[in-house]
């Protein structure tokens, strides 16, 4: 088994490799914007943000855009999630 595809981040879709913590990072974001926006964040396959962002914070905001950063090496850390602000509150 591969798992969920619609939590599977761009490099595994396109090329079929990831690296571990940054594939968990992407799937966090992808956990993060469903729990506060109630929704998945991509239509389908493709990779467009469905929008809803407009009522979270800043900071809410941010978290999920870093997680969610189609490249994989601009992810942050787990451990700069666990020292983000947005997330020490």
């Amino acid at each position: 088994s591969i798992g969920t595809l619609s939590y599977s981040p761009p490099e595994w879709n396109h090329f079929g490799w990831y690296y571990g913590k940054a594939a968990t990072v992407w799937s966090l974001g992808i956990v993060l914007h469903q729990m506060v926006c109630g929704k998945h964040p991509f239509k389908g396959s493709l990779l467009q943000l469905t929008g809803g962002f407009w009522f979270l914070s800043p900071e809410c905001q941010d978290v999920i855009r870093a997680c969610l950063s189609m490249y994989d090496l601009d992810r942050p850390s787990l451990e700069d999630l666990l020292c983000d602000p947005w997330i020490q509150d």
